[in-house]
């Protein structure tokens, strides 16, 4: 991209950032129910003989993933909300810098969602760090938020505009985010047990998805938005 162009990606991501701030009951709803899942999943393990170990990976995805799909939804509500979604069209020009604002603002989100809810699920569930890897837990954290934030927005950009566009959102995350939540949870689970070697394989299917779900809709951007 063209300097100018990141200056409007800077603009608009700023501005996502301070009206989430601004208006923070539904960040904080999302922590909320996050952390609500956090409990319900540490109090029901606790009554069954499961080793938390090897459960830990799918219990944090299954939680990210559900509340994912509350604050991605956000990426284009407000503006169809206000009717200022036009108006945001022609102030960035090219529709690809609407996209990786979106993403960005989308991204940092997740992050600070899982923030929260990583220490305080690892905390509840009682996980062992003895042989954690720490740089690839991070990896599958930063690469499995990549692409949900990457499809969210896309998905948001073609729904928003639609009937029924809140029931039409979760519907056509699941099948796409199939690929991407398996490999998260197994790299994440990888990462925990120490077992690195063997979901390596994982690692880079996680930078391909990525990489695809991050490209075709920079360039099909245009077409997404008319739904």
């Amino acid at each position: 991209m063209m300097p100018s162009a990141w200056n409007k990606v800077c603009l608009i991501y700023q501005k996502d950032l301070k009206d989430e701030i601004r208006t923070f009951s539904h960040l904080l709803g999302t922590l909320v129910f996050g952390v609500m899942l956090v409990f319900i999943f540490s109090y029901a393990l606790q009554l069954v003989d499961l080793e938390p170990n090897r459960i830990f990976a799918a219990v944090l995805w299954v939680s990210i993933y559900f509340s994912a799909t509350l604050a991605l939804q956000r990426a284009f509500a407000k503006e169809h909300e206000d009717r200022t979604l036009d108006a945001l069209l022609l102030a960035s020009g090219d529709r690809g810098v609407l996209f990786v604002a979106k993403f960005l603002s989308s991204l940092t989100i997740l992050l600070i969602f899982e923030a929260v809810v990583v220490p305080l699920l690892w905390i509840f569930m009682g996980i062992s760090a003895q042989k954690l890897h720490l740089g690839l837990f991070l990896a599958s954290l930063f690469l499995g938020s990549w692409g949900l934030a990457a499809i969210g927005t896309m998905l948001n950009g073609m729904t928003v505009q639609l009937p029924g566009a809140r029931l039409l959102f979760p519907i056509l995350m699941f099948p796409l985010l199939m690929p991407l939540l398996m490999g998260a949870i197994l790299t994440s689970q990888g990462a925990i047990l120490g077992d690195v070697q063997p979901v390596m394989g994982w690692i880079y299917l996680l930078l391909a998805f990525d990489f695809i779900f991050t490209m075709i809709p920079l360039l099909l951007f245009d077409y997404v938005l008319e739904g």
